[in-house]
């Protein structure tokens, strides 16, 4: 045998052994490999991803720190003896309360409207601490402009969920929450030097746009291309470093930054920082397959992956296949939305989640933007429920693995709706009345709302289908943006009637447990990748619970 014929028999061996050796696999099948074990360069990249989704907590809740109406900050004038007179007769009669509150400042105690605030009352700006509700005159009858300022972001919210519908699953998650960000920094930087309070308004909504371009792609790019075996742990971090985000970072540099434009500075650099680690990482695999069938391009990914994490993948002998059961080219937009309408179990379940997002953000953002109005210290409020989102994060990890995601979203909204209830009880703590049951119970109401929202997040993601997932995540968010939009006129409510205002609460957070009884429990189990699936889940729950129930 000639040398060259020995060449060809060991090229053609060689070709054998790696046919033989060559497998199929979906996209989840590798990822469930190179994850199957802890990985700190995973955490590392995990946290700095979410460093966009701490800046994203910081951005939301700005107007609290920004536009804070420091209220116990007004002093009386000295020439001003009906003033002198009131706040002596406000203490009499009240004496555990401060009297410079905005029922003696705006006229709203007895013959409160004879009195003319800026005659008879100064700012104390001793402090050197600004915000732009002095600046702007946003009291006293005008606070109203402060929470539509509040209420405009999620105006732009809804703009840009609509904008990541038609993208998310088309040009990919990553694609378009990058400008989103960068178009959020841009706006904090733009706030700093906003001359009034129409400008601002404006800049609000520009950014509520990016903000939801990256919020909602950010969640389904993370969940989607993390194994099922840690997906509870990572919906819990993610919940987390909103916490971290709401509860310290936040009020740390509120507390240091004294002037609201340098505050709105801060959080703009902090967000351009945070938006380029998402160059880090690649498109996902997951949508690159399922979604646009490029074979090629989710291999690449999945190899960049793979090596960021320190895992190996062998994608020369892999032979990557879509989970569908038929392999069909990609659906147009509208084929899409009549899935809606053959899977009618896939309806169902995005109603359900759309009536649960409208009321979680109501409550949630209700309280949000009302902490100044149940505390008497804003940076310790803040705190308090940024370290109650990380325990009801914490309570999420523990109650999704051990019970399961449905027990658990189940049981935070009804423990919600009791605990506004609670509330009403007319109970104190401490010498001085530091805390009330009122305070108290609105933080584990606050704590047990984000836990469900954390839950609501995690569901969507592991329940909907890889080529809706993108679609039915910004629809629920769309619904979300609803009750966003009417939560901080909550603090509006708070200052109207209190009581009213907690039984409503708990009427929400209760009816919402209860609809979740009827959505499937995902727990372990492997992401849908088409409507039929979905469907045939259902199907087969059904029959099972008849088959259970015969015998």
């Amino acid at each position: 045998m000639t040398n060259h014929q020995e060449d060809q028999e060991k090229t053609m061996k060689s070709g054998s052994l790696s046919l033989e050796k060559e497998r199929s696999a979906t996209v989840e099948d590798v990822l469930d490999e190179i994850q199957h074990e802890k990985s700190w360069r995973g955490l590392i990249i995990v946290t700095l991803l979410l460093t966009t989704h701490l800046s994203t907590a910081y951005v939301i809740n700005y107007p609290n720190f920004g536009g804070f109406i420091p209220y116990t900050s007004w002093k009386c004038l000295k020439n001003s003896t009906l003033c002198t007179e009131r706040v002596g007769q406000y203490s009499k009669e009240y004496p555990g309360k401060s009297p410079y509150n905005s029922d003696v400042l705006c006229g709203k105690y007895k013959d409160g409207p004879a009195m003319t605030v800026k005659t008879d009352f100064a700012w104390d700006l001793t402090e050197g601490r600004s915000t732009y509700a002095i600046e702007w005159n946003i009291y006293c009858g005008t606070e109203y402009k402060g929470t539509l300022l509040s209420s405009l972001y999620f105006v732009g919210g809804f703009v840009g969920l609509l904008i990541g519908s038609f993208t998310f699953d088309t040009l990919g998650r990553r694609t378009i929450l990058i400008p989103g960000y960068f178009v959020v920094a841009a706006c904090m930087l733009a706030a700093a030097i906003a001359p009034n309070i129409g400008v601002m308004m404006a800049i609000r909504v520009v950014m509520g746009i990016g903000s939801y371009m990256g919020l909602s792609g950010l969640y389904v790019y993370i969940i989607e291309n993390t194994c099922s075996r840690w997906r509870g742990l990572v919906s819990s971090y993610i919940a987390t470093c909103w916490g971290l985000g709401t509860g310290a970072v936040l009020p740390i540099f509120g507390y240091f930054i004294t002037s609201w434009r340098w505050l709105s500075a801060a959080g703009g650099l902090l967000m351009f920082g945070s938006a380029l680690c998402w160059f880090i990482v690649p498109n996902s695999p997951r949508q690159l397959m399922e979604n646009n069938n490029k074979k090629s391009a989710a291999t690449k990914s999945l190899k960049r992956m793979a090596k960021l994490l320190g895992r190996e993948f062998d994608a020369d002998n892999t032979n990557l296949i879509r989970s569908k059961k038929e392999a069909v080219a990609q659906a147009s937009y509208l084929d899409t939305l009549k899935e809606f309408i053959r899977y009618p179990e896939l309806g169902i379940q995005v109603m359900i989640q759309m009536h649960q997002w409208v009321i979680v953000a109501f409550l949630y953002y209700g309280f949000t933007f009302s902490w100044s109005k149940l505390g008497k210290n804003i940076y310790l409020g803040y705190m308090f429920s940024g370290i109650s989102e990380i325990l009801a994060a914490l309570i999420c990890w523990f109650g999704q693995d051990m019970f399961g995601r449905r027990t658990t979203l189940v049981s935070l909204y009804l423990a919600g709706g009791a605990s506004f209830l609670i509330a009403l009880v007319p109970l104190s703590f401490g010498s001085q009345n530091v805390l009330t049951m009122e305070q108290l119970m609105c933080l584990i109401g606050t704590m047990t709302v984000s836990g469900a929202w954390g839950t609501n997040y995690l569901y969507v993601a592991e329940q909907s289908p890889t080529n809706q997932r993108g679609k039915i995540s910004a629809v629920c968010s769309i619904a979300a943006r609803l009750g966003s939009f009417a939560g901080p006129q909550a603090s509006l409510l708070f200052t109207w009637n209190k009581t009213a205002t907690l039984v409503f609460f708990s009427v929400l957070a209760i009816s919402a447990g209860l609809i979740a009884l009827r959505l499937p429990e995902t727990r372990g189990r492997q992401s849908p990748n088409s409507a039929q699936e979905v469907q045939d889940r259902r199907r087969n729950s059904v029959e099972r619970r008849r088959g259970e129930l015969s015998s």
